[in-house]
């Protein structure tokens, strides 16, 4: 027994599931076949071969894409189920997931788009134990639909089926963040927790301008922050946790390799760190490598992967009670798995 069984088996939270990023390629080719896209779409056969082999400079148009092939309710659901079915044999017991009502409502309105995905998050709670939140994530190209976005996201259907936060998407030079002040000053007012990307294209600028203006409650990827001192404060004195993908640097070229990625330092910096897949099937990664990939190249011990995993726990969206209880219930699991995996020596 290793730290990898430990890591495979040890009971997990993911808090960045980007749903576009997320959708088996087998069930979406199903959906298509279903849906004749193959008739209607150029290039389908071309696309198909994109969701083999993603190229991280075409992600924007391969997610654009994808998200026509579902056009009935039933399409999302199942969908959803699969993405579920996916974190629970990973042993994801919540998961948080970012997603743009928009791509699906060319068929749907947003309250049939919201039902049919609420279909399948109730079918993986029932059949898989696995509880689901949605993130309603506005495009940085498309800032005059941030009210609208602000609008679903704080409706009695939003709020009834299980809508928990606004995000922002897409790279921050495309709009700055200053854009979004309004909609997410107001989703403070409202009591809507604010999830924005940064530091995806401009570092730790990005952070920066991102915690000014945005109040965010949480930040992914964070890319930059180790280098710059000031975002680390900022950071650390407001409290606002990072969610971490590796896989995501390597596959968007900021580092080289996984041995890069300053991990260990962030870590040390005091940060409430916790790791992330993003897009798993894009990126071609899982919660569970992501874990792996840190010890194996960024100097993360067993301690650390358990602070890493309860630090999803904290950083989550969860109400205060059910945070407390999953904690603990993370707690016993970790120590019950260190004595059956992980050797003395091994830690």
């Amino acid at each position: 027994m290793t730290i990898e069984s430990f890591i495979r088996a040890m009971p997990k939270v993911e808090l960045h599931l980007q749903f576009e990023g997320a959708l088996p390629k087998e069930t979406l080719l199903l959906i298509a076949e279903q849906n004749d896209i193959a008739d209607s779409l150029k290039h389908f056969n071309q696309w198909v071969a994109l969701l083999a082999q993603p190229d991280p400079r075409r992600l924007d148009d391969i997610v654009r894409t994808v998200s026509l092939w579902p056009q009935l309710p039933e399409d999302l659901t199942r969908l959803v189920y699969d993405m579920g079915v996916a974190l629970a044999k990973q042993n994801v017991r919540y998961a948080e997931v970012s997603v743009n009502p928009t791509l699906y409502m060319e068929h749907l309105t947003f309250e049939q788009f919201l039902a049919a995905m609420n279909d399948g998050r109730d079918r993986v709670a029932r059949g898989w134990g696995v509880q689901i939140g949605w993130i309603l994530t506005i495009p940085r190209d498309q800032p005059r639909r941030a009210d609208d976005f602000l609008r679903w996201a704080t409706g009695t259907a939003a709020k009834k089926g299980g809508v928990i936060g606004i995000g922002l998407s897409g790279p921050e030079n495309v709009q700055p963040a200053n854009q979004y002040e309004r909609p997410f000053r107001n989703a403070v007012k409202k009591g809507l927790p604010r999830l924005p990307l940064a530091g995806d294209v401009l570092g730790a600028a990005g952070i920066i301008e991102a915690i000014t203006n945005l109040q965010p409650d949480r930040i992914y990827p964070g890319w930059g922050a180790a280098e710059s001192p000031e975002a680390l404060k900022m950071l650390d004195e407001q409290q606002i946790p990072l969610v971490l993908g590796l896989t995501h640097a390597v596959k968007m070229g900021y580092i080289s390799s996984y041995a890069e990625y300053p991990l260990r330092s962030l870590l040390d910096a005091g940060l409430t760190v916790t790791l992330a897949s993003g897009m798993p099937e894009l990126y071609q990664t899982t919660l569970t490598q992501e874990y792996l990939a840190a010890v194996e190249h960024s100097g993360i011990n067993l301690d650390d992967v358990i602070e890493m995993g309860l630090n999803g726990v904290r950083a989550s969206l969860l109400p205060d009670d059910e945070k407390q209880t999953m904690a603990a219930q993370f707690t016993e699991a970790y120590t019950q798995l260190r004595a059956e995996h992980v050797s003395a020596a091994a830690t």
